[in-house]
């Protein structure tokens, strides 16, 4: 595996608690926008011009990059949990997931998961692939 796919699957893994947040706060954004105090006060306004505030807000919703993005790293990486194996998920969230962040070391260790060190890298790898080739990366 590419190791700037891994580094950025290991990012996107990090920032994944903080997922729905970042989509709410970006959809606030697009339904009320900043918009600068226009110049011209009183004069140039259309009578019979169109009220389209709605219909512009859900297209831009709709064409966001961003959140698209957001929706579909989420959704790659809840697919591969899904498909992950107890000790696979175990690994992912008190690695990534949990503020307090576990080594795999420690977590072998302390007997949180029952495999071997080795066995642990594997899935946690084999994990990282499924998510980049859910996200059509290139993975090698």
């Amino acid at each position: 595996m590419r190791k700037e796919v891994k580094s950025l699957v290991i990012v996107i893994l990090k920032d994944y608690p903080s997922i729905n947040k970042k989509l709410k706060s970006r959809k606030f954004e697009l339904m009320h926008p900043i918009h600068k105090r226009d110049e011209n006060v009183g004069g140039g306004r259309a009578i019979n011009r169109p009220w389209t505030y709605y219909d512009d807000m859900l297209i831009t919703i709709d064409q966001d990059r961003y959140m698209h993005r957001l929706k579909r790293e989420k959704e790659a990486i809840d697919l591969a949990l899904q498909d992950a194996g107890d000790c696979t998920q175990k690994i992912i969230k008190e690695c990534y997931f949990n503020p307090n962040h576990k080594t795999i070391k420690n977590l072998v260790a302390t007997g949180d998961i029952w495999c071997s060190t080795t066995k642990a890298y594997k899935l946690r790898d084999q994990f990282i692939v499924d998510v980049a080739k859910k996200l059509d990366l290139d993975v090698f």
